[in-house]
Formats: structure tokens, C-alpha cells, sequence
């Protein structure tokens, strides 16, 4: 059980936190804006002092000009991702929805790996046959922010099969 919050048990998590509000003379709460305690769990034993870390929020609105989602660098990279995955395929539906997965995880760590900070990205992979001559539309629809938030739709195509690729770079405030 939490020393802090009594009958409560902390359930494996790696921290516990909560927030930290004072008390003036009169009984009022104090809120010092939104200040957050955190407490690692291996700091939590009787016998070591408890450690405490006050964080307080960002209030960021906007990514930092050099952190925007680049559209042109992300279509570059997912039109390689999909020309590595997809050049020898053959179109089979049970093989292809596995392809389809792989190659949006793919993309989705090297995108990551571009250090979008506070973007969550999203990716998504759909792959047809072309020789049986799908007459296709994708469409999608989301609510986000015209200044912040983008996306990127790639196609590729063998002798083969058809892949279509949507990435989402949505900031995360």
C-alpha cells in the first residue's frame, strides 16, 4: 500500500505522481499553476529518503521551428520504405496484410527516428492487386490544427500490387 494515498496499491507502476497544492492559513488550496510531483518507486523503500521533482507544465503551443513535421522529408522517406518492402511482392491477400503491417511500423520508427518532438504519428498502409483492376478512393477525415498538424499520402506501385501510404504528424500540446 501507498504511504501517501492509504489503501492504495501502486499496481507494478514505474512512478507514482500527484499533484502538489498548499494550504494558506485559512484552509484555502494554494494551486502553484499545475505543479506535478513524481516519485520513482525504487526511491519509495523505508529505509532512503523520499526524492521528489517538481515539473511544471510547458505551455507550448507550437513546435519549435526546426521541429515541424516536413512534409517533403517524411514523402521521401516513405517512398523509399515502400520501394524496399514492396519491389519483389506479389499480390496475395493473406501475405500482403502482413506486408501492410510491417511496412507501416517501418515507417513509422524511421519517422520517429526523425525526432518530431511532441508530434504523435500515425501511419497506415493499404495494399491492392492490380490486376484485377480496383476502381479505389481513400479518404479520411480528421479534426487538427491547420498550423501545426500535416500529412503525407504516397503511392507505389510493381508489376503486381498497389500500395497506398498515409502518415499523420498531429502536435501533441
Amino acid at each position: 500500500s501507498d504511504a501517501s494515498t492509504p489503501g492504495r496499491k501502486a499496481r507494478g507502476s514505474i512512478a507514482a505522481a500527484k499533484f502538489y497544492h498548499t494550504k494558506t492559513g485559512s484552509g484555502q488550496i494554494n494551486d502553484p499553476g499545475g505543479a506535478l510531483e513524481i516519485t520513482s518507486l525504487g526511491e519509495r523503500s523505508n529505509d532512503m529518503p523520499k526524492k521528489s521533482y517538481r515539473i511544471e507544465n510547458t505551455y507550448k503551443l507550437e513546435p519549435d521551428e526546426d521541429k515541424v513535421f516536413r512534409v517533403c522529408d517524411v514523402e521521401k522517406l516513405a517512398e523509399g520504405v515502400l520501394a524496399e518492402h514492396l519491389s519483389k511482392v506479389e499480390y496475395d491477400p493473406v501475405t500482403c496484410r502482413d506486408v501492410s503491417q510491417t511496412v507501416a511500423i517501418d515507417i513509422l520508427e524511421r519517422v520517429k527516428q526523425m525526432g518530431f518532438k511532441r508530434y504523435k504519428i500515425i501511419t497506415n498502409v493499404s495494399i491492392g492487386s492490380l490486376r484485377e483492376k480496383p476502381g479505389m478512393q481513400f479518404g479520411s477525415r480528421c479534426l487538427w490544427n491547420k498550423n501545426t498538424d500535416n500529412f503525407v499520402s504516397v503511392k507505389y506501385s510493381n508489376t503486381s500490387i498497389f500500395a497506398v501510404a498515409m502518415i499523420y504528424g498531429l502536435y501533441f500540446e
